[in-house]
C-alpha cells in the first residue's frame, strides 16, 4: 500500500541556489521539472556555476519564471530579468565578475563544495552535472512531510523546514510513512510518472541561513549524518512526462527499477 495520498508542495528553482517559487502546478518533462535550475551564475574566473554550497550568499536572491522570462531580486534590490543590468548588479553584489547564463546555451556546469561542511574555507570538491539543466545530478527531488515530522521530533528545537531541503515535490504521508518507503518504487504523480531511485544525500545547503528567519544551523546536517545515514527526501527519473498540480493523488505503478542514481540542489 502507498503511504502517501497527495502532493502537498510544489517548487521550482529557476536560478541554481536561488531561492524558488512554491507553484500550484508543475510541468515534469524527460529531463525535470520545466523551468527548474535553468539558469545560473557563472563565475567568469572560475568558469564554474555558482553554487550556495560554496556561496551561501545566493540563498539571499530569488528568483521566479514568467511565462518566457527569469527574473531575479537581489537583497535590498529591484526586481530585474535577465540581462546586462542584472549581470552588472550581480557583479556588484558578488565582488567578482559573473553572467546569469542558461543551461541549454552553456553546457554541462562545473560546481564547487567545501570538503568540509563545517568550514566555507576548507578545500574545494568540483563535479559536473548533467548537462539538460544546472541541477547537480537528478532529474528530480522528492520529500515527504513525515520526513520533516520525524526530524523535528528527532530534534525539536531546530528549524526542520522543506525550503533547506530543496525539493520539488512535497508529498503528504498522512498515515506517517518517510520517504525511504519510496525506494525502488515507480509512481504516477498527476500526469507524471517517476522512477526513484535512492535516497538524496545531504550536504551544506542544508545547514545555510534563508530569507524568512532560517538560521545557520551546522546541527542540521550532524544530525541527519549521525542518525539518518545522512539521507532525507529522494531522488528520481522521469519515465512520463505530464502535469503535476497541488493536490494530485500519487499512484504506485510497480515496485521493480533498474536505474541510475541522479540528485538536485
Amino acid at each position: 500500500m502507498l503511504p502517501m495520498t497527495r502532493v502537498q508542495e510544489l517548487w521550482r528553482y529557476p536560478v541554481k541556489s536561488m531561492q524558488g517559487e512554491p507553484c500550484e502546478e508543475l510541468v515534469v518533462g524527460v529531463h525535470g521539472v520545466a523551468g527548474d535550475r535553468s539558469f545560473g551564475v557563472l563565475d567568469l574566473g572560475s568558469g564554474t556555476i555558482i553554487s550556495a554550497k560554496r556561496d551561501g550568499r545566493l540563498l539571499e536572491a530569488t528568483a521566479k519564471m514568467t511565462s518566457d522570462e527569469v527574473w531575479v531580486r537581489l537583497p535590498g534590490g529591484d526586481e530585474l530579468p535577465r540581462g546586462v543590468a542584472l549581470d552588472r548588479e550581480l557583479t556588484k553584489w558578488l565582488g567578482r565578475e559573473v553572467r546569469l547564463v542558461e543551461a541549454t546555451s552553456h553546457g554541462v556546469g562545473t560546481y564547487e563544495c567545501p570538503e568540509d561542511f563545517e568550514r566555507d574555507d576548507s578545500d574545494t570538491e568540483k563535479w559536473q552535472g548533467t548537462g539538460f539543466s544546472f541541477v547537480d545530478e537528478s532529474d528530480l527531488h522528492l520529500l515527504t512531510s513525515e520526513d520533516l515530522n520525524r526530524l523535528a521530533r528527532d530534534r525539536p528545537e531546530l528549524q526542520w523546514n522543506a525550503r533547506r531541503f530543496r525539493p520539488n515535490i512535497v508529498l503528504d504521508a498522512s498515515d506517517g510513512a518517510s520517504s525511504s518507503a519510496l525506494t525502488n518504487q515507480c509512481l504516477q504523480i498527476g500526469e507524471a510518472v517517476v522512477q526513484v531511485t535512492k535516497g538524496c544525500t545531504r550536504c551544506v545547503m542544508t545547514t545555510r541561513a534563508q530569507p524568512g528567519g532560517l538560521d545557520r544551523e551546522l546541527d542540521i546536517l550532524r544530525h541527519v549524518i549521525h542518525n539518518w545515514h545522512n539521507e532525507v527526501g529522494v531522488r528520481a527519473s522521469v519515465t512520463r512526462p505530464g502535469r503535476v498540480v497541488l493536490g494530485d493523488t500519487v499512484v504506485l505503478e510497480s515496485a521493480t527499477i533498474d536505474a541510475a542514481d541522479t540528485s538536485t540542489m
